[in-house]
């Protein structure tokens, strides 16, 4: 098993290694079908690694260019905790985001060969492509709910979430769709995919992640190639076209602000920055914010336990201090995938799998902007272990170049 997982690195590897490996496919296999199994794999796969440090006495814990704010941001939310509102809620939620840190050094470290690699991206979108599959089985039987926009793809998992998955699992397929040299038989296997996650995305009815994805494929076209827009531009006409009046106007709404669920998102967001301004420096905690809902809000609007949009979900929670860390954090991320990308875009599987994480990333931001999807389990656990996979695509394709540099003296 280490020979066929970690090849020419497999004698450096132990058992342990290849059982946090295995750990890691099943928490993305689980990741759109179980969120209980999804962190029990994951704890599995934690504490074998530490063992494993244990175990051979050495520190693997790589280093990345993010490790500054990572700790920064634990720091931040600890300054946070101290003084919020809830001292007990913040800690426990605090405790939560942090342990999902680890994801991102448990996939860099163990992603070890190009092998692996694939095995990883594929157990997510085999995920993704078997919820979207099951999803449309119930579609297929009460077409005519979704079709009037009565009911909502959330057969495994909640709409929101569901759609934020299918997002991830389209944006990651659809750059080896158009790398020149991806072969024919995997590009085909690609499109056929994402044929029923698309469908699945579409009747969430999540309108965050419709636009996420549309985001994060125009990413891909300007840094792949800009053919693909006129296609896609075709695709999205023929299912505006082509949808029912409850759909099309679900669509439409996008744009309304007048909108009843606009409306509500407007209010909340009103409310966000009436607490911001009342704790400007690093918040009031990590907690619902129903908590101080109604010392800031107008009485006549409804409470809720988050505001819709991440970046001022972190000025709420965490501050200026909290902000600032994020967001240089995901600045930092997005620096190094490009300039991975830049380095492996002639590799077809490096060069598609860095691309579809920057746009991953560019969907995930947008669909922030109306979601909070940062404060949900199942997309940033994803979110991190994409980022992860990020750095090993760039360390492995250093060392194949170290290595060509060599050979050729």
């Amino acid at each position: 098993m280490r020979e066929f997982l970690f090849g020419d690195d497999a004698g450096s590897a132990t058992s342990l290694d290849a059982a946090v490996v295995l750990l890691l496919m099943l928490f993305l296999l689980a990741s759109t079908l179980s969120i209980a199994a999804m962190n029990i794999a994951y704890g599995f796969a934690m504490v074998l690694w530490i063992a494993g440090m244990v175990y051979k006495r050495k520190w693997n814990i790589p280093r990345t260019p993010f490790d500054y704010f990572l700790l920064a941001y634990v720091a931040a939310e600890t300054l946070s905790t101290i003084f919020a509102y809830n001292k007990s809620q913040s800690l426990l939620i605090m405790y939560r985001r942090v342990t999902l840190l680890p994801i991102i050094y448990i996939v860099f470290a163990h992603m070890r060969s190009r092998r692996v690699l694939k095995l990883f991206l594929a157990a997510f979108i085999l995920s993704v492509l078997a919820a979207a599959v099951w999803s449309l089985r119930d579609v297929a039987l009460h077409l005519n709910e979704y079709i009037t926009f009565s009911r909502r793809s959330n057969v495994l998992q909640m709409y929101m979430t569901a759609g934020g998955m299918m997002m991830f699992g389209l944006l990651l397929l659809l750059p080896f769709v158009v790398h020149p040299k991806t072969p024919p038989q995997l590009r085909w296997i690609a499109v056929v995919a994402m044929i029923p996650i698309g469908l699945n995305l579409l009747f969430t009815f999540t309108r965050s992640s419709w636009l996420g994805f549309l985001t994060g494929a125009v990413v891909i076209a300007a840094m792949r190639t800009k053919k693909m827009i006129l296609p896609l531009a075709a695709i999205v006409l023929a299912v505006v076209l082509l949808a029912s009046p409850e759909m099309q106007e679900r669509m439409s709404s996008i744009f309304n602000p007048y909108h009843p669920n606009n409306v509500s998102r407007l209010h909340m967001w009103e409310t966000g920055l009436r607490i911001f301004a009342g704790n400007p420096i690093v918040g009031v905690g990590d907690i619902g914010i129903e908590q101080v809902w109604k010392t800031y809000a107008d009485p006549a609007w409804e409470a809720w336990g988050h505001l819709h949009n991440n970046l001022l979900m972190w000025l709420v929670t965490l501050g200026v201090v909290g902000f600032t860390v994020l967001v240089g954090l995901f600045v930092a991320a997005w620096r190094f995938a490009a300039r991975t990308e830049r380095r492996v875009r002639e590799d077809w599987f490096a060069g598609s799998l860095v691309l579809g994480a920057l746009a991953v990333m560019a969907g995930f931001h947008v669909n922030g902007l109306f979601e909070w999807n940062f404060g949900d389990s199942e997309i940033i656990m994803v979110m991190w272990a994409i980022l992860g996979m990020t750095l090993s695509a760039g360390r492995l394709a250093a060392e194949r170049l170290a290595s060509n540099e060599n050979e050729h003296g």
